[in-house]
């Protein structure tokens, strides 16, 4: 990007993708300016963004927000680093292209596929792409051969929901039933798959076109209990299943720009299936360039301008969470804060305090 090019609007809701895409892209140039609905976004504590404009994602209309700060603020890039966010800006990218250059994104109906499990296990199921088998909750029959075929327990999980929220561990048909019950006036919104001990394997890429331009793998240890929520201790690696697999999904999808693929490795059989997409940036995104050494927000921004890139092959690496850090301590082990992905905290101490209180 050129020098004239510096003032990037950055648009999404969580605070600590904001503070990682921040991070990683402190040193290039930029003048930050944030916009959001989340009026506890952390994000506006940084030591990166100079203002901060808020809206209503009930009332307003974002793409006449943008548009309005595009000219207040002579913004030369539109950056959207949220899943709906950038899902709207897609949408309206015809128009806002007139204004500024846009990230890349994927067109809405492939995008809705991706981001909507039930939806992309249909989806992965009719293309021959591994996926967990599933049922929907509206459906008996369905739920029959899903019993028949893996038994018990069973997850029962949103269909649009990310980090395991509102996952649940189904043990046998009367608590199926009484979740059935539960979300009878819902049942559309939830679709049953087999519980798999395993690892959480997590795909981290931009597209155009569908192609594969940069990646990273992270895979978590071995979980076989209830913990459906992400880890900080990964081991970053390389895995020619996970990418082979990834690499077909996204060419059916033609996907355009970043996405997050959310994976599970059965420990039994080490066979790997795709879980869903979060069409976004990730939590681990600074960690992506601090340690595995690619820098996705950089790259998508010279990607989405036409510029050349120039792609860094991902670095094996570890990152251990500070409970495993500070037992290491305890035992005078070797382990580093460094180890940890909080060190990284220390560029922004402000807005990270009030990410962690908030």
């Amino acid at each position: 990007m050129s020098s004239i090019q510096k003032n990037i609007l950055l648009i999404g809701y969580d605070s600590n993708i904001a503070l990682g895409v921040l991070a990683c892209l402190r040193n290039e140039g930029f003048d930050f300016f944030l916009l959001t609905h989340n009026t506890k976004n952390a994000a506006k504590y940084s030591c990166f963004v100079k203002k901060t404009f808020y809206y209503s994602a009930e009332n307003d209309s974002l793409k006449e927000k943008i548009i309005t700060i595009i000219k207040q603020c002579e913004i030369n890039f539109i950056m959207p680093y949220d899943e709906l966010e950038i899902r709207e800006v897609t949408l309206h990218k015809e128009e806002l292209s007139k204004y500024a250059p846009c990230v890349l994104g994927t067109d809405p109906i492939n995008f809705d596929i991706g981001i909507h499990k039930l939806n992309l296990a249909k989806f992965l199921t009719a293309k021959g792409i591994p996926c967990p088998p599933f049922a929907t909750l509206d459906n008996s029959e369905q739920q029959e051969q899903l019993i028949n075929s893996v038994g018990f327990p069973l997850l029962l999980k949103p269909v649009r929901m990310t980090s395991g929220r509102m996952i649940q561990k189904v043990l046998n048909r009367q608590s199926l039933s009484n979740l059935i019950e539960e979300y009878r006036d819902n049942l559309s919104n939830f679709l049953l798959q087999p519980f798999i001990i395993g690892s959480d394997v997590t795909c981290n890429v931009i597209c155009k076109e569908g192609e594969l331009v940069c990646y990273t793998i992270q895979e978590s240890p071995i979980k076989t209990g209830a913990n459906f929520y992400s880890n900080d201790t990964l081991e970053y690696h390389d895995d020619d299943e996970v990418i082979e697999l990834v690499g077909r999904m996204m060419k059916e999808l033609k996907w355009n720009g970043v996405a997050c693929v959310d994976m599970r490795r059965n420990a039994e059989t080490n066979k790997v299936y795709i879980l869903e997409i979060n069409g976004r940036f990730w939590a681990s995104v600074l960690p992506s360039f601090v340690k595995a050494g690619v820098n996705f927000p950089s790259i998508l921004i010279k990607l989405s301008m036409g510029q050349e890139i120039t792609i860094p092959p991902m670095q094996p690496a570890k990152q251990v969470s500070l409970k495993e850090y500070i037992y290491s301590i305890a035992r005078l082990g070797n382990l580093k804060f460094s180890d940890t992905k909080y060190k990284s905290y220390l560029l922004d101490p402000i807005a990270r305090f009030f990410q962690i209180i908030n």
